[in-house]
């Protein structure tokens, strides 16, 4: 079997509804469909009943939260390749998994186009079409890989392993930074328009601070201390890129910004020792 869709869903009945229409709407058939709900309370699990016949797998039961719910899920697919496609989000159109699949893929992950649905308007990005798909570990911390926009195989969980639940927004991006960033595990685009997602999940809806937070975490634990501060300050300019202008802008402010570096490192302040200041 090529592809495990893996939906979860907490009381989401009307986005689950559209989610299994976009499914079973596919023109491509070599794939699973699996459904695991949070014990919900709003009648999802009516709708499911009512499409069970459509359904490979699902369960109904409580959760430690999302990325419990998504190993869950993990565990039961069968397919060369997992899609997260939660309750809400939908593929574009019927043909959406023949156009991914077109060629005999078998590389670690595979992405496409996406869309966000911001209260009904669409935006789509193709950001990933002109990448040369080599990634270092600052591209991946300091950008975002769309999750839902990215087939997975099934043996980077195998290898990696599944989603860490004790994280509370950006498991996601720990899977793709540890086997992308550090192991350069290899990326292929294909020209289609993977899905639709729903920009009011919880990733999309809680602070900038918060993500970040848990991405240096995940940083910290995987990279060296050097390493960690080196991209944790490349990250800090390149989101004040007036500091980085006005550092600069005259060689005398070059200077003592230069001076001011060294004190701090030589007093232990910090201890990133920036190329800009070298």
């Amino acid at each position: 079997m090529k592809l495990s869709i893996i939906t979860i869903n907490l009381n989401d009945k009307q986005g689950l509804q559209k989610t299994i229409e976009s499914v079973i709407a596919q023109t491509f058939t070599d794939y699973e469909f699996i459904i695991i709900d949070g014990n919900s309370s709003d009648g999802s699990v009516d709708v499911i009943k009512e499409n069970a016949h459509k359904i490979d797998f699902w369960l109904s039961e409580p959760d430690s939260g999302i990325y419990n719910a998504m190993n869950k899920g993990i565990m039961q697919a069968k397919g060369e390749y997992c899609h997260f496609l939660n309750s809400g989000d939908i593929y574009p159109s019927n043909v959406v998994l023949e156009n991914a699949f077109e060629e005999d893929v078998h590389d670690s992950f595979i992405c496409g186009n996406f869309f966000t649905d911001n209260k009904g308007k669409l935006v789509k990005n193709e950001s990933y079409r002109n990448r040369d798909w080599t990634f270092s570990l600052y591209d991946i911390f300091s950008g975002h890989l769309c999750h839902q926009a990215f087939f997975i195989k099934k043996e980077m969980f195998d290898k990696y392993g599944y989603y860490d639940e004790s994280l509370r927004i950006v498991s996601d991006f720990k899977l793709f930074f540890i086997a992308i960033g550090i192991h350069c595990e290899a990326v292929k685009y294909v020209d289609a328009d993977i899905v639709i997602y729903n920009t009011e999940g919880l990733s999309s809806n809680i602070g900038g601070k918060a993500i970040l937070k848990e991405k240096q975490i995940v940083a910290q634990q995987e990279l060296s201390e050097q390493v960690y501060n080196k991209i944790n300050y490349l990250y800090f300019l390149e989101r004040n890129e007036y500091i980085t202008r006005f550092t600069l802008s005259k060689k005398w402010i070059y200077f003592l910004f230069k001076v001011f570096n060294k004190i701090c490192v030589s007093l232990k302040l910090t201890s990133v020792k920036s190329d800009y200041f070298s």
